[in-house]
């Protein structure tokens, strides 16, 4: 734990002067929005699966460019069935919701490109298994502290690659989150592994040309 916020802590110092030290040359996507789909897999683990749980997962965001810098912003969803948040809770998805601060230090066929920021990452519909509990008070009992558990804060960092054509953008990337604290459902690092595509929607500052 303390060695990965230790990353999370240079990453951010690293991201930062990127984005300060190239702020001077523009690129020819610099202040244009972009909206991204993505597809892959997420790798967690619950109280209740002590083995790490690889599931294919989706998701949307949007990328607000500056200079050689952005910030992302979106929705991931791990999906999944019938996975075992504690030994008598179910659930078949995880949500996680996020904004990263991105530093693109490099403009050329491919680049490579950084990222820091938080979120949050939820167990979505958990449920009590009924062939273990039967008792109706019981069930409801262990749902609402199950609800309660669900969702936890986390610190991520994340590393890619890009190629750009005109108004697109095709990508892979590696992001990896802190650990949830002792109380959570979730337990340890979550980690994902992603590509995708992100289209150029046009100017994000009035004046400035999109250049796509």
């Amino acid at each position: 734990m303390m060695l990965f916020r230790h990353r999370v802590a240079i990453a951010a110092v690293v991201l930062a002067a990127a984005m300060h030290g190239t702020a001077a040359a523009q690129r020819n996507d610099s202040y244009t929005w972009k909206l991204g789909l993505n597809v892959g897999a997420m790798a967690f683990q619950t109280v209740g699966q002590a083995q790490t749980t690889v599931v294919p997962s989706g998701g949307a965001h949007f990328l607000i460019m500056a200079h050689r810098g952005g910030l992302l912003v979106g929705v991931d969803e791990g999906v999944g069935k019938n996975e075992h948040a504690t030994g008598n809770v179910l659930f078949n998805d995880i949500r996680r919701y996020q904004a990263v601060l991105m530093a693109f230090p490099v403009s050329g066929p491919l680049e490579p490109y950084f990222g820091g920021g938080v979120g949050i990452l939820q167990i979505v519909g958990p449920r009590v298994d009924r062939n273990l509990i039967t008792d109706p008070s019981q069930q409801a009992s262990i749902l609402a502290d199950a609800r309660d558990r669900s969702a936890t804060g986390f610190l991520t960092i994340l590393a890619g690659i890009q190629g750009r054509w005109k108004r697109f953008t095709v990508f892979a990337q590696y992001e990896a989150a802190t650990s949830p604290s002792d109380d959570k459902l979730l337990h340890g690092s979550t980690q994902s592994l992603l590509g995708g595509i992100r289209i150029g929607l046009g100017s994000a500052r009035e004046g400035v040309s999109a250049g796509n």
